[in-house]
């Protein structure tokens, strides 16, 4: 038998609660490794001579700000959860907190002050930082949340990851979502015009942008903050993903949903880890964390496509009228959301990116994703 003193934040999974009675059930393996240095102390066990492979399993607290029924969480965070722990045999789990440990404009700083080691931003929040990662928002380049995802993993492989905006903690992944049609409550949106005087829930970024160019007064919030505007009747309409129209059961105040193929905006999100708690895996560890991170974890963005799927199956079920932008309403829409795509571009040349050719680049390659995914359907 060998008697080992360990300290460090690589806590066996039996003992890790002994440790959180003293430091809290949300406190990152980050957390522990300095309350542990900072007090000096010492767990002592007793184990045989051929230790456990799990013995120092590290466990990564995770945080989203969906809640817990979200596909974010059900389908895409827990599928990746279980293939970290499949690669890794067992040496690097997750959990979640029993509730997000900031709100989601606050997940960057979140996990690079140590809060929790894993977290998820949606790149809006933090567009002078994340600017180019933002091409996947703009108007028309949405075929599916699939395929927008796998298409930005590649476009920021390509272009981007020279420009080190992720610098300081460790990218693992991009992701989508849908994107964003155009939902009314009382008044049916079929031209411009319609749109002038109305209060619209947008997110921030460029759906924001695009809403006042069309003469709307655009009301940004989380997709978790749009059904209080909703329900209460603050906003007239709002532009979301159709699968969260049902998610948060707004689809009870809509009358009218217009869908923008392309979609009038979209979402991006970033998956990262607080830099010193990957530095602290083991390099077979960050390997295999890696081959089910990047483009794989794109490819669970279908999980959004398939929400909207059943938010369309209840939106006939509802009789909400349903129908698709006219190409007159189109045509406008390109023409007054031009200069979205022109300022994303000079930003991106001013980052020491060809913007043009990047963004040429992630528009052709999801619309030849999306060909590809529905041949294989």
């Amino acid at each position: 038998m060998l008697i080992m003193a360990i300290s460090s934040p690589r806590i066996q999974p039996m003992h890790r609660h002994k440790v959180e009675r003293h430091l809290g059930a949300s406190i990152s393996p980050l957390r522990r490794k300095h309350w542990l240095a900072k007090s000096g102390v010492l767990l002592v066990v007793i184990i045989p001579l051929v230790l456990s492979s799990t013995l120092f399993a590290t466990e990564l607290l995770i945080n989203t700000f969906w809640p817990p029924a979200h596909l974010m969480r059900q389908e895409v965070f827990n599928r990746w959860i279980s293939d970290v722990a499949r690669v890794t045999e067992g040496r690097v789990t997750g959990r979640f907190p029993t509730s997000t440990l900031a709100p989601p404009s606050r997940q960057w700083h979140m996990v690079t002050s140590g809060i929790a080691d894993v977290g998820i931003v949606f790149n809006g929040f933090e567009r002078n930082r994340l600017h180019l990662s933002t091409v996947a928002e703009l108007p028309f380049g949405t075929p599916s949340a699939e395929a927008a995802s796998v298409a930005l993993w590649r476009t920021y492989k390509r272009y981007f990851e020279k420009a080190e905006e992720y610098s300081g903690v460790k990218l693992l992944g991009l992701m989508t979502h849908s994107g964003g049609d155009l939902y009314s409550l009382r008044t049916a949106i079929q031209h411009v015009s319609d749109l002038e005087g109305l209060k619209i829930r947008t997110t921030d970024g460029s759906s924001s942008d695009a809403i006042e160019t069309l003469g709307g007064v655009a009301v940004p919030s989380s997709g978790i903050g749009a059904y209080q505007l909703v329900s209460r009747g603050i906003v007239d309409g709002l532009i979301m993903p159709t699968g969260d129209m049902r998610t948060f059961n707004m689809l009870q105040y809509t009358d009218y949903a217009v869908t923008i193929p392309g979609k009038i905006y979209n979402g991006s999100f970033s998956l990262f880890m607080n830099l010193e708690t990957w530095n602290s895996l083991s390099r077979t560890d960050q390997q295999a964390i890696l081959s089910v991170s990047g483009e794989t974890f794109a490819h669970h963005a279908r999980a959004w496509d398939e929400s909207d799927r059943l938010a369309i199956e209840e939106m006939e079920h509802r009789g909400i009228e349903r129908s698709i932008a006219s190409e007159p309403f189109l045509d406008e829409l390109r023409a007054r959301l031009a200069f979205i795509d022109d300022t994303w571009i000079r930003e991106a040349d001013r980052r020491g990116v060809n913007g043009r050719a990047a963004l040429d680049y992630f528009r052709t390659e999801a619309r030849r994703i999306a060909t590809s995914l529905e041949t294989l359907e």
